[in-house]
């Protein structure tokens, strides 16, 4: 354990500050990080949606199918016109569509969340770049600190 007492009060202010800082941008770091997270997985959710209807628009009425309904489970199914898509609109209102018009919005949604992803992506670049600045300047004062305690020890 370092002793700060060996500091002066100037380097003592500066070295909680960039604590401070650095403990910040470690919380945002992690805030952006489960952002992401979730981005990916809204991604992945949307690729499979937009998969699942151009091979469902293919398909003949009355072909039969497996519906999952969680937990690696399946209903058997048949087609009707595949051709048509309900969308969320959000606030549970859904919206029919042909499937050609499900896949374009779907796809724009899919643009929409890729730029959200760089975004953020590039942001959490930046914090741990800050990170990395300020890294250096703590290490140093509390060297400072270590080699000015072990100074002061017979």
């Amino acid at each position: 354990m370092v002793k700060m007492g060996s500091l002066t009060d100037e380097e003592q202010d500066r070295l909680q500050q960039i604590m401070t800082q650095l403990n910040n941008y470690q919380a945002a770091v992690e805030s952006l990080r489960q952002h992401i997270s979730v981005i990916t997985s809204s991604l992945t959710e949307l690729s499979m949606t937009i998969g699942a209807i151009k091979t469902l628009k293919d398909l003949k009425p009355d072909t039969d199918i497996l519906v999952p309904i969680g937990s690696d489970s399946f209903i058997s199914a048949k087609t009707a016109d595949s051709n048509k898509v309900l969308t969320g609109l959000g606030a549970d209102v859904m919206a029919e569509r042909t499937a050609g018009d499900a896949t374009k919005l779907l796809e724009s949604r899919t643009s929409e969340l890729e730029q959200a992803a760089r975004q953020a992506r590039e942001e959490l670049g930046r914090l741990e770049e800050r990170i990395e600045a300020l890294r250096p300047e703590a290490e140093k004062i509390l060297k400072k600190a270590k080699e000015s305690e072990q100074e002061g020890q017979p």
